[in-house]
């Protein structure tokens, strides 16, 4: 329970970031992007909804909780960035993602794209 309620005030603390003088939305996404691959992101989000739905049968997770808890923090932190980013019309073509999470994203659309067009093709 304890934990838990350190957690809450940890999620809850993150709101009142963006009113700091140095805060910057921009930062935050790149952050986010630069450490985070869409499979990662997906296994991690998958790996939530396997906890809530779980029915508190134990599982064989595939992430410690710590590396959860460090997710779920980098994602809502995220979302706070981009939610602000937008109120404040930020131009978020001043992303400067490293060249390596470029390459990756890049990669990662070329492939889901190559599957959303076989995908077409069968249902036509």
């Amino acid at each position: 329970m304890k934990r838990i309620l350190a957690l809450q005030f940890a999620f809850d603390w993150m709101i009142y970031d963006v009113h700091k003088v140095d805060y910057d939305p921009i930062k935050e996404i790149e952050t986010f992007w630069n450490r985070y691959a869409l499979d990662t992101i997906s296994a991690n989000i998958l790996e939530l909804l396997g906890a809530y739905f779980s029915d508190g049968m134990e599982k064989d997770w595939s992430y410690t909780d710590e590396e959860i808890q460090e997710f779920a923090i980098a994602l809502y932190r995220m979302l706070i960035a981009c939610c602000v980013a937008n109120h404040r019309h930020t131009d978020l073509t001043k992303l400067e993602l490293s060249a390596k999470t470029k390459e990756r994203i890049e990669k990662e659309l070329e492939l889901s794209k190559k599957i959303a067009d076989f995908f077409s093709r069968l249902s036509k």
